[in-house]
C-alpha cells in the first residue's frame, strides 16, 4: 500500500542550537478516507499478526463489511440497536471485534503462505487481480461512479485493496496447492482417513432397490414421471423375492461379489440411456442426509461388509451393503477438513497484538453513519449524471461493499446425492 513519506521535522542545525527533539508526524494525505472517517491515518497500524503489520485502512475495509452484513440481517437499524447487548457485548463492540477476528484468521493463512515460500503472487496471478480491478471499475463507470469513488465508500486507498485482494485470494489458494503437495499435511494416510471419516460420520453403501411402484405414464407439473403403489398381493411377491435374494447373498463365498452382480442385474435404482446403474459404487451416508428416513438409518446402522435384511422405503425394498468408505469421493473431501484443523491450531497459537489505544478511538456507529453518509452523496451524484444518460440504471445500488474471493478457505462438509 502507498506509505506516507517520512517528513524530517526541522534541521539538525536548528535541533542541535535548541537542544529540542521536535516530534516528527505524518501528515495525511488529502484522500485518505480512514482518516476523514476516523481521525486515524490510513497507513496507521490497527494490530499485528504474527509480527505482520494491518493497517488502519484495512481494518475499517472488514469493519464496514460486518457493519454490512449486520444490516443486512435487520440489525443496527437505529441509534438504540448499536447499543443492544448479546453475551454482555453491545452489537457496536461486536461488529468491531468481529472485523479483528476477519483480519486475525486470514493475516494467520497469510503468515504461514509466507512461511511456506508462496505467499508472492504468480505473474499470471497478478494478471488476473488487474483484471478483477478492471472489471469493478467497468462497473462503476456504467453507474456513473469512478473506481476510487468505489473505493472510498469503503474507506481503503486503491493500493490497500490491491495488497488485500492479492492477500486474501492468492496466499490461501497457493498455500493449499504447496500443503497438498506429495507428502503434504493435505494428503491423507490410510489412518488419518480412517479417523476422518470416523469423526465426520461418513459411511458408504451399496443397495439392490426392488421397486414396489410403477409409472402411469402421466407426468406431474415438473416433467417427472407420475407413480403408483403395487397392490397388497404384488408387494408382498418383492418381498419374498427381497428376502430370498438375502439369503441368497449371505450364503455365498463371495457376498461381495455377488451383491454386485445382483445389483448390476436387477436394481431398479436409476440407471442412465445405457442401462447402467447410475450410482455403481453406492452412496455416501451421514447422519441429516436427504435421503429416505428407513433407508438411512439402515444403512448407519451398517458395518463394513454387512448385508441388511430387506429395508422397505416409499421406493421400493432395498437389500444395503456396508462398504469401506476411503473413496476417491470422500479423500476430496479430507483437504477441507484438515486445513480446518490447521486452521484452528495456526489462529490459536497465533501471535496478535492490537493498538488498543487506536482500536478503543475508532466509534463503530460514527464510522457507519459518515460513511454511509458519503455513499448517499455519491449515489446522489450518480444518480444525476444517470437522469441525463438513459441507458444508465439509475436505480443501481453500487455502495454495497463487495467481498474479495476467498475461493479457499475451509469449505463445509458436502451434501451428496439421496438414495432413490
Amino acid at each position: 500500500m502507498n506509505r506516507m513519506k517520512r517528513i524530517l521535522c526541522g534541521g539538525l542545525v536548528f535541533t542541535l542550537l535548541t537542544g529540542a527533539l521536535a516530534g516528527c508526524e505524518k501528515k495525511p494525505a488529502a484522500d485518505d478516507m480512514a482518516y476523514q472517517m476516523t481521525g486515524i491515518p490510513r497507513d496507521a497500524t490497527m494490530m499485528t499478526v504474527n509480527g505482520q503489520k494491518v493497517s488502519t485502512e484495512e481494518y475499517l475495509f472488514w469493519l464496514n463489511q460486518s457493519i454490512s452484513m449486520q444490516k443486512q440481517y435487520g440489525n443496527l437499524q437505529d441509534d438504540a440497536s448499536w447499543e443492544t447487548e448479546t453475551d454482555g457485548k453491545t452489537a457496536a463492540q461486536y461488529v468491531k471485534d468481529d472485523a479483528l477476528e476477519t483480519l486475525k484468521y486470514y493475516y494467520v493463512i497469510a503468515s504461514k503462505a509466507k512461511e511456506y515460500g508462496v505467499d508472492a503472487m504468480s505473474e499470471e496471478q497478478s494478471t488476473d487481480l488487474n483484471t478483477q480491478i478492471d472489471n469493478i471499475a467497468q462497473t462503476m463507470e456504467s453507474q456513473n461512479l469512478t473506481l476510487q469513488q468505489y473505493l472510498n465508500m469503503q474507506a481503503i486507498s486503491e493500493q490497500g485493496f490491491r495488497d488485500m485482494m492479492g492477500r486474501l485470494n492468492y496466499a490461501p489458494s497457493n498455500l493449499r496447492t504447496k500443503l497438498s503437495e506429495e507428502g503434504g499435511p493435505l494428503v491423507p494416510t490410510d489412518e488419518e482417513m480412517d479417523a476422518f471419516l470416523s469423526e465426520e460420520g461418513l459411511h458408504q453403501v451399496k443397495h439392490i432397490l426392488l421397486t414396489t411402484r410403477r409409472e402411469t405414464g402421466e407426468t406431474n407439473e415438473y416433467g417427472a414421471p407420475v407413480y403408483e403403489d403395487f397392490s397388497e398381493a404384488e408387494t408382498a411377491q418383492v418381498k419374498e423375492q427381497a428376502d430370498a435374494l438375502v439369503a441368497e447373498i449371505r450364503a455365498a463365498e463371495d457376498p461381495a461379489a455377488l451383491f454386485d452382480e445382483k445389483m448390476n442385474e436387477l436394481s431398479d435404482d436409476g440407471r442412465d440411456a445405457d442401462g447402467n446403474l447410475a450410482a455403481p459404487d453406492g452412496y455416501l451416508v451421514y447422519e441429516g442426509a436427504n435421503m429416505d428416513p428407513d433407508f438411512l438409518a439402515a444403512a448407519l446402522a451398517l458395518d463394513v461388509g454387512e448385508i441388511s435384511d430387506p429395508v422397505k422405503s416409499q421406493f421400493g425394498y432395498h437389500i444395503i451393503l456396508g462398504v469401506d468408505a476411503d473413496t476417491d469421493e470422500t479423500r476430496s473431501y479430507f483437504p477441507d477438513y484438515k486445513m480446518n484443523q490447521l486452521v484452528e491450531e495456526w489462529v490459536a497459537a497465533a501471535d496478535v497484538k492490537v493498538e488498543n489505544e487506536r482500536f478503543d478511538a475508532i466509534d463503530a456507529k460514527d464510522f457507519s453513519t459518515k460513511l454511509t453518509s458519503l455513499q448517499d452523496e455519491y449515489i446522489a451524484q450518480a444518480q444525476a449524471q444517470a437522469s441525463a444518460s438513459p441507458s444508465v440504471d439509475p436505480s443501481a445500488d453500487p455502495s454495497a461493499s463487495a467481498q474479495p474471493e476467498t475461493s479457499d478457505t475451509p469449505a463445509e462438509s458436502p451434501t451428496p446425492s439421496a438414495a432413490s
